[in-house]
């Protein structure tokens, strides 16, 4: 294959992200782009220099030479749309969470095998380049070997669904977190392991916004003998995600929204151990944000969206496996499935339904 032909389907907010990252594909051109909302498809077609426009999905499968459906709709729609692309023998793109229930990544699966087809799920914190780094280190054993993990998802009350009392995740088991959760999922499984259980979920509610019927979790994971845990909020003073990676041979704490990683190896609790150890972080972040100004000034920052389209159309280009299949999106879906119905038990014993 020498070229890619795209058309997004759905034209929200979380398309341009996707627009902007094929716009940086050199052998990927976006020839189309569809949604039932005749003025959303206008308005996308025409900040982003798109010629062919449809409101109707069976419409688009009919356009020639295309060759890829990048589908962008909320994912309780993703199962029709991805297996009708599929079957019609179009590679398919698919938001996180892959869809709202295990049943329909299943029907995904299914599908993607039957067809032959190339079909990828955007996991794109998996992408984020600090947690690219982390992910070098971690392989290249400088943690020795990874006995928990802890990742912080933080929201203000100003986030576009949470404050959105009309917005579609609000009618889902989990509410907003049914969103949000599949993140922390899919990294705790990339760094602790893929048999993932959910051991329990606490809620409480903190803001205001009566259709929420809760905004603050902590979740713990397990696999095996070690341990995960997940913190979500909507009540955050500002927008953040942290993660911290505990191993036998040391510490990593990044910080995915600026950038930066912090490596901590053992040391003996000293006082002057103490002092050039933090001397020791503090260069580290330096050196970080430099390398992150250099990168910018440059041209060469890729977000975690950018960075995983890159290696999508690379693996159509090449006939390889996507970096993240949809039997991995079928998996995170299932624990996150199982979470919601968590949250909606916890909600009732906690009185917030």
């Amino acid at each position: 294959m020498d070229e890619l032909i795209v058309a997004v389907v759905g034209c929200g907010f979380v398309a341009d992200g996707h627009l902007r990252a094929w716009t940086k594909v050199e052998k990927a051109d976006v020839v189309a782009v569809c949604d039932v909302n005749k003025d959303a498809v206008e308005k996308t077609a025409s900040l982003w220099k798109i010629g062919s426009r449809y409101t109707s999905f069976s419409k688009l499968l009919e356009h020639r030479n295309l060759g890829t459906i990048d589908i962008c709709t909320p994912p309780h729609t993703h199962s029709s749309l991805a297996i009708q692309a599929m079957k019609s023998g179009f590679n398919v793109l698919l938001e996180k969470p892959m869809t709202m229930t295990s049943k329909d990544s299943e029907e995904i699966v299914k599908s993607q095998k039957e067809t032959g087809v190339k079909a990828g799920v955007i996991h794109n914190w998996l992408f984020e380049p600090s947690v690219l780094e982390a992910t070098s280190l971690v392989r290249r054993g400088y943690l020795g070997d990874i006995i928990n993990v802890e990742i912080e998802a933080l929201k203000t009350r100003k986030d576009e669904m949470a404050a959105n009392k009309d917005h579609w995740c609000h009618k889902f088991p989990g509410g907003r977190f049914s969103e949000m959760l599949a993140h922390p999922i899919y990294l705790t499984r990339h760094f602790l392991g893929n048999q993932l259980t959910v051991e329990d979920v606490f809620v409480s509610k903190v803001g205001d916004y009566t259709w929420m019927k809760s905004d603050e979790l902590v979740a713990t994971f397990r696999v095996g003998k070690n341990w995960g845990r997940a913190y979500a909020s909507f009540n955050a003073a500002r927008d953040a995600i942290f993660i911290n990676l505990y191993g036998e041979e040391g510490l990593l704490r990044l910080d995915v929204v600026n950038a930066t990683l912090n490596v901590l190896p053992t040391r003996e609790a000293k006082r002057f151990g103490k002092g050039f150890d933090s001397l020791r972080q503090a260069g580290q972040l330096v050196n970080c944000t430099a390398k992150n100004a250099v990168s910018v000034a440059l041209g060469r920052w890729r977000s975690g969206h950018q960075t995983y389209i890159r290696m999508f159309a690379d693996s159509l280009l090449n006939n390889r496996d996507p970096p993240v299949t949809v039997e991995d999106g079928c998996a995170v879906v299932k624990v996150l499935e199982e979470m919601c119905n968590k949250i909606d038990a916890a909600e009732k014993r906690n009185g917030l339904i």
